[in-house]
């Protein structure tokens, strides 16, 4: 019998047997994490990614409604968005469990829900969510941690889940985590952070001090991310060509329906949300005046 009440997570209460270490305070409705075998063969292939352009080789089936992910090293990955439900691979170290569950397994069920899910990070400024999208390795993570020792909230590391109301966007904040290069990790002093496992490449963090509740945070804007050699600099996107980048940086499922509920939320989210491309140096050193810059344009409302 799995154990109601441990925490919430993009909008979930998670119900599991599982430890976890970067839940937030509050409920919502139930998602059930437990660990078992495959029990039935893959179904239908629909998508399969190959390094070097992602991590890990993956392959993603369709069984019915359900989802079925293998992962290299990993194993099945069995996903019940109706339910909603993620059964794990049974034996494996609880960080690298629990990070994978709030990936793409978690992404599946957002999906389902019918919110928009995005490769970036998310802070909280004065009330409201800035989002901070781009690629993989263009420095979101380190930008988000810099907001985290200047204390701001982190909402979300690498995905973020949106969902569009009736007067604007909102953020449904994921978990309360942070995985940061080792080298770049020291550079650090995060209040209330607490180091929880360290690999080859990363150290990870759970956000304890400060990490609030999934209650949604209005959305105040988008900072998509460039890289260049001048002090930061943020410049309105006009509309089309912010659906196009907030186009590349979302997920959907890979079926036309989806696809197209996906893109007609992405042109609402530029229709209706400031978007800027931001300009910065990538460097330690300017972490601080990259802050000022987007918190300024956060809390000026114009």
């Amino acid at each position: 019998m799995s154990n109601p009440g441990l925490g919430s997570c993009f909008g979930w209460s998670i119900q599991s047997d599982l430890p976890f270490h970067y839940l937030r305070e509050g409920g919502g409705e139930p998602l059930e994490v437990r660990e078992g075998a495959m029990e039935q063969p893959p179904g239908e292939l629909l998508r399969q990614w190959d390094p070097p352009l992602f991590p890990v080789r993956s392959r993603l089936h369709r069984n019915g409604r359900d989802f079925q992910l293998w992962v290299e090293d990993f194993g099945w990955i069995y996903i019940e968005p109706d339910r909603p439900r993620i059964t794990m691979p049974p034996g494996l170290d609880p960080v690298r469990r629990e990070e994978r569950v709030w990936g793409l397994p978690s992404l599946f069920c957002l999906l389902r829900r019918g919110d928009v899910t995005v490769h970036g990070a998310c802070v909280e400024i004065d009330g409201r969510a800035l989002l901070i999208a781009a690629p993989g390795r263009f420095g979101k993570t380190t930008l988000a941690a810099a907001f985290a020792q200047a204390g701001y909230r982190v909402l979300g590391e690498d995905l973020v889940c949106l969902r569009l109301g009736d007067d604007e966007p909102t953020v449904i904040p994921g978990p309360a985590l942070l995985r940061l290069r080792r080298d770049v990790a020291d550079e650090f002093r995060i209040p209330g952070a607490v180091e929880v496992g360290r690999d080859e490449e990363r150290a990870h963090f759970a956000l304890v001090a400060g990490r609030g509740t999934c209650a949604p945070v209005p959305v105040a804007g988008v900072a998509l991310l460039l890289e260049d050699d001048v002090p930061p600099r943020l410049d309105p996107v006009p509309g089309p060509t912010a659906v196009r980048d907030l186009w590349a940086v979302s997920f959907n499922l890979p079926t036309d329906e989806d696809r197209a509920r996906c893109f007609a939320a992405v042109a609402g989210i530029a229709s209706s949300t400031r978007v800027w491309h931001l300009a910065r140096r990538r460097r330690i050193d300017a972490l601080p005046a990259t802050i000022e810059c987007l918190v300024n344009a956060v809390t000026s409302r114009a």
